[in-house]
């Protein structure tokens, strides 16, 4: 029986070295599999087409094509151009069937090579001094984007390589400039300008044009250009793979990544293990069966004591008492598909208050908290930050004064280490040398943390983590803390911890959860939201006690749960 056919999908560029790249990583695939039958072709800007490639291999008698697209990360032009390639060879060969593979993607492979075309440049600089500024192509794509900034933490993560600061050629930003930039405020003397490019093209000259005229702005910088990945012999082994996902299905567990199925720096020895269920880790369970028969319940262990630094996390003493810390007035919102998130939503919140924002999923309170600091702007309506009307012309000022920290840490700490994570944002602002110490410390200090401010954040716990990430927004100093989800997934004492420093901060905080014990723990008032609209704002515990209502709103408390009994 014949194998399928393979064709190689390029994306195409004017530049003469960049389709001679391409060819190059084609013969090679070639020359790993000499016994199927391998077609080339282009989206665009390069011969052949996509369809001239495609009605080749058919005619050379193919029943089965499968395209594998020669791109590190899938953006809008591909997502679209591919199945629109697909879509048009099942109408002029309704009797082929044809399989579209997925992109080369976050992987093992791919990472190691984009490493080594760093370390390559960076030679023997001291990590603690090295930044790379990781350059990606730039997307209106947020997968594309955000895809790069997985790709930088990866690449961050316990392998020596010192910061990574993604940033992006051109659409999206950060550029090349600001990427160098950053680095060069989280304290990088060396910056290695690596380009995340399969191929070259006319963007990878244009990307060290601009560092290099950054470069000449800064003469104290050792500035170094890196390799883009090229036509690797590694490569064409994941593209045979990615054929073979293609046919017979996608082997992976969660991802590539999984520390369970392939070897990364740090974890080499979780390789092939099954994850433990059991309390007590991987480790062997030690003891003696207890016999059954009552026993006493041991006394909870007490909380650790914290070392804290009394900082700077209360309301402004020069802010106005009188003004809200959030006012919403009529507020409505529709996604672009024309579903409405929000509809003639009015909320004011006072300055201090610690207020719990409840509802059932899809109720609108993301979309709410998102417009709070202007990620979504809204249809009708105003939302105003201390007085200040979110727009345009004040999100730097908004965005100063609403500190959000995600339900998932990981999705806030990015840097090799946690004193780096927290230095970034109070960088960002222009703060440097002692000021930037003095204000990482302070935040550090305040969350317990300071003895983990050079561990890679990936050796925390949760818990820690999350704590991390509460001191990634206090060192912007902002008057609003917005929480989401702050209590998934901890375990009862990290749960505690967390609730004891929220408790601390004295700042006008909104809480986003579905866990309601931890809302009436932490609130006195809450604000449920439900189809876009506030169906209620009041006291918590006497919204909670309306079992009637809670049921009506989609709202459950624990079985036994019982909000009235203090």
């Amino acid at each position: 029986m014949t194998a399928p056919a393979l064709v190689l999908l390029g994306h195409g560029s004017r530049d003469a070295d960049g389709v001679e790249e391409y060819w190059a990583l084609a013969e090679v695939v070639r020359a790993s599999a000499p016994d199927l039958v391998i077609g080339c072709g282009f989206v665009e800007l390069a011969e052949p087409g996509v369809d001239e490639a495609i009605d080749k291999v058919v005619a050379a008698g193919a029943s089965e094509v499968v395209v594998v697209p020669l791109v590190l990360l899938a953006a809008g032009h591909l997502k679209n151009d591919g199945p629109a390639s697909m879509a048009r060879a099942r109408l002029r060969h309704p009797g082929v069937r044809f399989r579209l593979a997925r992109d080369l993607g976050i992987e093992p492979t791919v990472l190691s090579v984009a490493e080594e075309r760093i370390r390559a440049a960076a030679g023997d600089t001291d990590p603690e001094t090295l930044g790379v500024a990781l350059i990606g192509r730039g997307s209106s794509d947020p997968d594309a984007c955000s895809d790069l900034w997985k790709v930088g933490r990866l690449l961050a993560d316990n392998r020596g390589l010192g910061m990574i600061e993604p940033g992006f050629a051109g659409v999206a930003r950060p550029n090349v400039a600001e990427a160098m930039e950053r680095c060069r405020r989280l304290g990088a003397t060396t910056i290695v300008v690596s380009p995340f490019f399969l191929f070259t093209g006319l963007l990878v000259p244009r990307i060290m044009a601009q560092a290099a005229q950054w470069a000449q702005e800064h003469p104290e910088i050792t500035v170094r250009g890196g390799e883009h990945l090229g036509p690797d012999p590694r490569l064409a082994r994941l593209v045979l793979e990615r054929y073979r996902e293609a046919l017979h299905g996608d082997v992976r567990m969660n991802c590539d990544l999984c520390t369970y199925r392939v070897q990364l720096p740090g974890y080499e020895d979780k390789v092939g293990l099954p994850i433990s269920l059991t309390p007590h880790g991987d480790e062997p369970a030690r003891g003696k069966r207890r016999p059954r028969r009552a026993i006493r319940t041991p006394a909870p262990a007490p909380a650790p004591e914290l070392q804290v630094r009394r900082g700077r996390f209360l309301p402004s003493a020069a802010a106005s008492a009188e003004v809200p810390a959030i006012e919403v007035r009529g507020l409505s919102f529709d996604y672009p598909d024309g579903t409405a998130a929000l509809s003639n939503v009015d909320l004011t919140v006072r300055r201090g208050e610690r207020i719990a924002l409840l509802g059932p999923n899809g109720a609108g309170k993301t979309s709410l908290v998102l417009q709070l600091n202007g990620v979504l702007t809204a249809k009708s309506g105003e939302v105003l930050i201390s007085g200040t009307a979110v727009g345009p012309r004040t999100l730097k000022q908004v965005r100063r004064k609403v500190g959000v920290v995600f339900q998932d840490p990981d999705d806030q700490l990015f840097t090799p280490t946690v004193g780096r994570d927290v230095a970034f944002g109070p960088a960002h602002l222009g703060l440097s040398g002692a000021e930037l110490d003095e204000r990482v410390a302070e935040a550090l200090s305040y969350v317990g943390l300071t003895e983990v401010a050079d561990r890679p954040p990936h050796r925390l716990s949760l818990g820690q983590r999350r704590r991390a990430a509460v001191a990634t927004v206090l060192a912007m100093h902002p008057e609003i803390l917005v929480l989401d989800e702050p209590s998934s997934n901890l375990d009862p004492a990290a749960r505690r911890e967390f609730a004891d420093l929220v408790k601390r901060l004295g700042m006008t905080t909104l809480l986003v959860t579905h866990d309601l014990p931890y809302a009436l723990e932490l609130c006195q008032r809450a604000v449920v939201l439900d189809h876009g609209q506030v169906v209620a704002d009041g006291p918590i515990r006497e919204i909670l006690a309306d079992t009637g209502f809670m049921s009506a709103h989609r709202l459950e408390l624990p079985a036994g749960f019982n909000p009235l009994g203090g």
